[in-house]
């Protein structure tokens, strides 16, 4: 060791205390994935699993599925089952009978969250609700928009997402009862170009 240089050894990586936790998730996300948690807390992802677990003993996280939880802590109250789904399996956005159903197109309330992705179909159950994706081309991801962090299909595209899927699934959309008037015309014949004409064909455009 060089003469007048006083060795020091590094200080101990700060403990994440029960403090920490509760301040950290109450300005928080909605939810969470076990190796933010991790980062969070300067853990590894063995160390959040068991912090994880023990702050869902106390009721501060609730278990949503693999790797996945709900902050409870939050001042505005738990996540939906929309906050759910934006990060559940991304890139994806609600649509179909979910979205119809929010915006007044169509009046029968569906049994799960409904969504479009990029990925594969596919179905999760969550603590909260049940949330079913499916699998739509990547030129046909568009037509959506952020609200509170959650993409949401335009009227117009859940529609179209509607027609199309059903119709690729082999059955024929039942659009009798939809509320069309409610809809743009232009916006849904200009977003309609983009689907095969199948489907152009089932739209009242005149």
């Amino acid at each position: 060791m060089s003469r007048g240089v006083e060795r020091r050894d590094a200080a101990p990586p700060r403990t994440f205390r029960q403090s920490d936790w509760v301040a950290a998730l109450r300005s928080g996300k909605a939810v969470y994935r076990l190796g933010e948690l991790a980062r969070l807390a300067g853990h590894s992802e063995p160390a959040a699993r068991q912090a994880a677990r023990r702050l869902v003993e106390r009721g501060w996280l609730a278990r949503l599925g693999k790797a996945l939880y709900a902050n409870l802590l939050r001042p505005d109250g738990p996540p939906s089952l929309e906050d759910v789904a934006a990060v559940l399996y991304p890139p994806c956005y609600i649509s179909l009978a979910s979205a119809l159903f929010a915006d007044g197109i169509a009046e029968q309330a569906p049994h799960v969250l409904t969504c479009v992705s990029t990925n594969k179909t596919k179905r999760f159950a969550t603590g909260l609700g049940e949330i079913h994706y499916h699998q739509i081309k990547p030129e046909l991801f568009f037509g959506y928009t952020l609200t509170r962090g959650v993409p949401r299909a335009e009227p117009e595209k859940a529609v179209l997402d509607t027609l199309y899927l059903e119709m690729r699934n082999g059955r024929r959309p039942a659009t009798d009862e939809w509320n069309w008037e409610q809809l743009d015309p232009g916006r849904l014949r200009s977003w309609a170009d983009r689907y095969p004409g199948s489907v152009r064909e089932l739209l009242p455009l005149g």
